[in-house]
């Protein structure tokens, strides 16, 4: 057996462990509280998960919501690369695009939610609070992974290559070096704050909004069987996109 086997085996167990122990102490607190109202029963939740797996609206919710994620981290990507690779090219601007970084990360999230929800669709608000937060982490990334090669930067300045040139065979080889890592981080990040925004802003076809019923119904369960299904979603794009690497690599 080969060490990314043994890999992916342990990596499996550590996950099936915590599932386990997870599984056990909400039994426990269940238990304790007997109230399927606080605390439904595990068994219950599971069965209401593959309940709502047989319900087509669900499916279309989930597939709105990953459409929503998947925009949301490809425009944090695009702008986070933009930004770096100007800060990259010409490093004077490194002062303004950082600014503009740090201003972005500083913005309250409920202030532009609520700004998002009068400009814009319900459908847009969360796409544009998962760029909020994703956009910042990756830019650091690329900008880190800069900082880090400088050398090569101060070879381009001693050998005056072109800023092309410098973009060609120093800058892009850097960020895709990064490029894989970074989706497998943070896109399932993106899946979770698109479901925040979701619940504030309601867009007819999410995951945040079947949340939001479900609690203004009073129906813990389903509000547990629906967080179990964004988790595992993030999961599953995590595992394949560690698979993904592996085979990359």
């Amino acid at each position: 057996m080969n060490k990314t086997a043994k890999k992916i085996i342990i990596n499996i167990a550590q996950i099936v462990g915590l599932i386990a122990v997870t599984v056990l102490l909400w039994y426990i607190l269940a238990l304790i509280s007997d109230n399927s109202l606080v605390v439904p029963r595990p068994r219950a939740v599971i069965g209401l998960v593959f309940q709502l797996l047989g319900e087509g609206a669900i499916w279309l919710a989930l597939l709105a919501t990953l459409a929503r994620s998947v925009l949301a981290f490809v425009l944090s990507l695009a702008f986070a690369f933009g930004l770096a690779l100007l800060a990259g090219v010409f490093p004077k601007t490194r002062f303004c695009t950082s600014a503009v970084v740090t201003f972005l990360r500083a913005l309250p999230t409920v202030a532009v939610i609520l700004i998002s929800l009068i400009i814009f669709r319900s459908s847009v608000t969360p796409v544009v609070v998962a760029f909020l937060v994703v956009f910042p982490v990756i830019y650091d990334v690329f900008v880190r992974k800069f900082q880090s090669n400088s050398e090569l930067f101060d070879v381009c300045k001693v050998y005056d290559v072109t800023p092309a040139n410098k973009v060609k065979f120093y800058i892009l080889p850097l960020v895709r070096d990064e490029l894989l890592s970074v989706t497998r981080e943070q896109l399932p990040l993106a899946v979770k704050v698109v479901i925040a925004g979701e619940v504030l802003a309601l867009p007819i076809r999410s995951l945040g909004r079947e949340m939001y019923i479900g609690k203004v119904n009073l129906d813990t369960a389903r509000v547990i069987a629906l967080t179990v299904l964004s988790l595992t979603v993030c999961f599953v794009l995590s595992g394949v996109l560690s698979l993904a690497g592996r085979r990359h690599d």
